[in-house]
């Protein structure tokens, strides 16, 4: 169900920042998207006041800023994001994970401990607007301060906390809906096209955050939206600030976060601006990072660009071994074969093939010193052999090209909503760093993860096998990731389902009447067709009816899939 929006000063928009060229300068007579009927400007909302709590020489290092391919400091000197993320306030608790084991003291003081000198911080717009948490959530035992405060304020004292821990933070708007393994249908966007939540709430709502955190030095960026992907008929993209009105079912990414990032740097001008890339289909950042383009050279000195990879994800339009149902694998195996879907994910890469796309997709405005690149979410679990042999290569990828960087996640214990327990968090039980060391911990360090002279001593083990629970089965990984399953929208619509069910037996029996290649490849386009559904299903069902006579290996490109 839809949440209430609970504040008094729930309003008309009537404080909408005035910018040069008006409010909405790159988006021309393109009308922001959703419903604008009723907006919550967030009027009263006041800075709030660090109380102090900073530690004044750290603390004078900020704000951030770049220069060229680097983040650099109010000294001029590097500044390399060396993050974690921390999640929980996106979730349906609402508020950060651990508050229920152990005090919020001792886990800032674990992070900056680690060596970690950021936190990515998720947050829904629910959570926003959410009072009291959830029932468990908080020992408030061992959390008495945070009693009786609303999951926005408990996020407050969390960003309060880290800082005088020394740990800076940058604000992730992370979901819509508080929600982590739920569908991500919902959330796949930056606003809901069929509820309250339209693309000016979403900007209303952050500039309320970031006039909020205005005068907390330590919070230095915002990190506009999480995973940007395909909801039902409405697709995101990145344009090139066109001021024609976008197709019928197309979302204009680069002119929302254009948009935005000008608000927000109204009321807190000092800030970063993390820019995530769309994650399905998957593309370089190249686009992203033109100049003349939507972002640059408007955003100097204040753009940075994000992006997520996991052993699991892959380039363009991929599809986790874990997602494809087991009983139209074969399916998958001749949908990779011709090119409709990617042929390889990140971790079926060897080592020179992963360094290589890594170059293609980022790696190469490091080199040209366009932007800064911040890897805000990469990961794996100990229990996975492959994963861990990906993450090996991985980090050794990213020290050469000496980019930024936040591991996912800290959090450890059951995940929200889930009922499997979080196979990647870096934390022990009790919500403290593991006695016996971690060995993801020692991969990071190649990335400059070193833990300050202050913390105490901390084992380093050299294998992978040290602290490793059970391996997960892929029905685990579904669980864990069900959310950033890209066909998982497509699996849950009930004609898909029926599709399926009635199409399923009569692929069997053309398999075993040993139909031509070429036959099956059309019989597979008309059930691709029919999982994507809509316009896009039509289109690419068309386009490869079209060009099935042509080579049984085929390079479809991005531009051509699509509504």
């Amino acid at each position: 169900s839809l949440p209430s929006f609970s504040q008094p000063h729930f309003a008309a928009s009537t404080d909408t920042p005035q910018l040069a060229g008006g409010p909405h300068a790159m988006a021309g007579s393109e009308p922001l998207l959703g419903s604008t009927d009723c907006l919550e400007t967030w009027a009263t909302v006041k800075p709030l006041n660090p109380r102090g709590c900073l530690d004044a020489v750290w603390a004078s290092q900020f704000p951030l800023s770049t220069r060229g391919r680097s983040i650099v400091n109010s000294r001029g000197e590097r500044f390399r994001l060396r993050g974690i993320n921390w999640y929980g306030a996106s979730d349906v608790t609402q508020v950060v994970g651990g508050l229920n084991v152990q005090s919020l003291d001792v886990i800032c003081q674990s992070i900056h401990n680690l060596g970690f000198n950021v936190v990515r911080l998720p947050f829904s717009n629910e959570m926003l607007r959410t009072g009291v948490p959830v029932e468990g959530s908080i020992d408030y035992k061992r959390n008495p301060r945070l009693r009786g405060l609303t999951a926005l304020e408990v996020y407050d004292e969390v960003v309060r906390s880290l800082g005088r821990h020394r740990v800076a933070v940058v604000v992730n708007n992370h979901t819509t809906y508080g929600e982590f393994c739920g569908p991500p249908s919902r959330n796949s966007l930056w606003f809901d096209p069929y509820g309250a939540f339209s693309e000016e709430q979403w900007m209303q709502d952050w500039t309320m955050v970031a006039r909020r955190y205005s005068r907390m030095p330590h919070v230095v960026g915002f990190d506009l939206r999480n995973e940007i992907r395909p909801r039902k008929s409405h697709w995101p993209f990145w344009g090139d600030g066109d001021s024609s009105r976008p197709p019928r079912g197309k979302c204009n990414w680069a002119r929302a976060a254009r948009t935005a990032a000008e608000r927000l740097l109204v009321v807190s001008p000092r800030a970063l601006i993390v820019v995530e890339r769309i994650v399905w289909p998957q593309r370089s950042l190249l686009h992203m990072a033109a100049n003349p383009g939507p972002l640059l050279p408007d955003l100097e000195g204040r753009l940075v660009l994000g992006a997520h990879l996991y052993h699991w994800s892959g380039p363009g339009r991929f599809v986790p071994r874990w997602s494809e149902p087991p009983g139209l694998r074969w399916l998958f195996r001749l949908l990779r074969a011709v090119g409709v879907v990617s042929r390889n994910n990140y971790g079926d890469l060897r080592p020179e093939q992963l360094k290589e796309q890594v170059r293609s997709e980022f790696g190469c405005l490091l080199e040209a010193g366009s932007c800064p690149v911040w890897i805000s979410e990469f990961g794996a679990d100990l229990g996975n052999p492959e994963e861990v042999r990906w993450l090996k290569d991985f980090v050794g990828i990213l020290a050469d090209a000496d980019a930024d960087w936040a591991y996912w996640p800290l959090n450890v214990g059951p995940k929200p909503g889930c009922g499997s327990d979080e196979s990647y968090g870096m934390l022990g039980p009790d919500w403290r760093p593991k006695e016996g060391g971690d060995y993801r911990l020692r991969l990071l360090e190649t990335l400059g993860l070193e833990p300050p002279p202050d913390a105490p001593p901390m084992a380093s083990p050299e294998s992978p096998k040290a602290g490793v629970g059970r391996v997960h089965s892929e029905e685990d990984c579904r669980a864990l990731f069900g959310s950033k399953d890209p066909l998982l929208a497509m699996k849950s619509a009930p004609d898909v389902r029926g599709a399926l069910l009635s199409w399923a037996p009569s692929s069997r029996a053309t398999q075993a009447a040993g139909l031509s290649g070429m036959r099956r490849v059309q019989t597979a386009s008309a059930t691709m067709s029919q999982l994507i559904g809509g316009a896009a299903g039509g289109q690419y069902g068309q386009m490869k009816r079209a060009t099935s006579a042509g080579p049984m290996v085929q390079k479809i490109s991005e531009e051509d899939f699509g509504p």
